[in-house]
């Protein structure tokens, strides 16, 4: 399976080449080979360990599926893995003309060739298939019978992924590094409001029934204010205890000694300001990100209200670098920053600006409601980083 003559090597677009389901075997070749690029610190086995402890989470062990591309003649279990990725089933929302449904959509993430079989054309033959797949891939029990959409975050530019239909959309971020000055801002140091939150609370505050109604409503009535579908991501409890299992499952196993990370996010009640984190564990020091997945909260009405927000944003930010800090984490990052969040990191950093990814975690959008009627246009609401697979 990972073995090749590689001067035997088959064209990119070989009738001979399909794009199947990877047998559980198979998965595991296809992980030993894109060790190489996303191990990060651990050894081949833990990697292996860790792939398989996310397929067991309930975001992903009944809709994670590991694709390869593969010569139709090989037998399984002989098969050459020419190229591979995974697809995860995921359940989102879409708001056209003032309805909002419940519909069933794909994430794409581990797209990777072998260093000696680049060149050849395999992973843009794996996409062409793959774009085609997954319209109804999984989607037996959606109303519609397909899918309207995929997602996925590329870390080789804008350009590659979009020649399949996955088009960039915005991807910015603000960070703030753990390390502050004495002395806090007005309103930021005497907010005794602001808390740590836990699992429990993450789930209680950031997943809880008004919030799901409260994005429905947002998006219905934004699909009437303006035309083209809007779509978003479900932002489910699963999502965040995906997350978690990585976090911890690297904290177990670099930091031993340690208790496992249980502080998930600040908040503050009065405020109804929260926010949900992940630590992410790399290779090289620079590489640790504490990453803010998801903020919620509620639109100020007035400039007091406004006010009240941004400075509950600053103090529960203060918090994320407190964290950030006490596991060596060389920053805190959160993607696409609304402008009361810019506002509310102008307070702690006054230089701090606004990146436009332009290599790295392009968010990027497959539509294909256009063939259902629903035009071809889009937004991609709630593009956080919750959504990352």
């Amino acid at each position: 399976m990972i073995a090749a003559d590689i001067t035997a090597l088959p064209a990119g677009d070989s009738p001979g080449l399909v794009l199947v389901p990877a047998t559980p075997a198979e998965r595991i070749a296809s992980i030993k080979l894109n060790s190489i690029a996303w191990k990060g610190p651990l050894d081949v086995e833990t990697y292996i360990a860790r792939e398989n402890h996310l397929f067991q989470q309930r975001l992903t062990r009944d809709g994670l599926t590991c694709w390869i591309l593969v010569d139709r003649t090989e037998p399984e279990g002989e098969r050459t893995i020419y190229s591979s990725c995974e697809s995860y089933r995921k359940k989102a929302l879409l708001a056209y003309d003032g309805k909002v449904e419940d519909v069933g959509t794909h994430g794409v993430g581990s797209v990777y060739c072998r260093p000696e079989f680049r060149g050849k054309g395999y992973a843009k033959r794996m996409l062409e298939e793959l774009s085609c797949k997954l319209d109804t891939w999984q989607m037996e029990k959606e109303s519609r019978g397909r899918s309207l959409f995929s997602v996925l975050f590329s870390d080789i530019g804008r350009s590659f992924y979009a020649q399949f239909g996955w088009r960039p959309f915005l991807s910015s971020h603000m960070s703030l590094l753990p390390n502050f000055k004495d002395g806090e801002p007005d309103g930021v140091a005497c907010d005794s409001e602001a808390r740590d939150l836990f699992a429990e609370d993450v789930q209680s505050r950031l997943c809880n029934d008004q919030v799901l109604t409260k994005l429905r409503e947002r998006m219905r009535v934004a699909s009437q204010q303006s035309p083209g579908a809007k779509i978003a991501i479900l932002p489910d409890f699963d999502h965040y205890v995906w997350h978690w299992a990585r976090e911890e499952f690297y904290a177990q196993k670099l930091f031993s000694q340690r208790d496992p990370p249980v502080i998930k996010g600040a908040g503050n009640d009065k405020a109804r300001v929260y926010c949900a984190w992940t630590r992410n564990f790399g290779e090289t020091p620079e590489d640790n990100v504490l990453y803010i997945l998801r903020w919620v909260y509620d639109d100020p009405t007035s400039p007091e209200q406004e006010q009240t927000t941004i400075h509950a944003m600053a103090a529960i930010l203060r918090r994320a670098q407190l964290q950030a800090r006490d596991w060596n984490m060389s920053k805190v990052e959160f993607w696409n920053p609304s402008p009361l969040l810019q506002k509310a990191v102008a307070l702690l950093d006054p230089v701090a600006q606004v990146v436009h990814r332009e290599k790295s975690s392009i968010s990027s959008l497959r539509w294909t409601g256009a063939e259902q009627g629903l035009g071809k246009d889009v937004e991609w609401l709630l593009n956080e980083k919750y959504t990352w697979c």
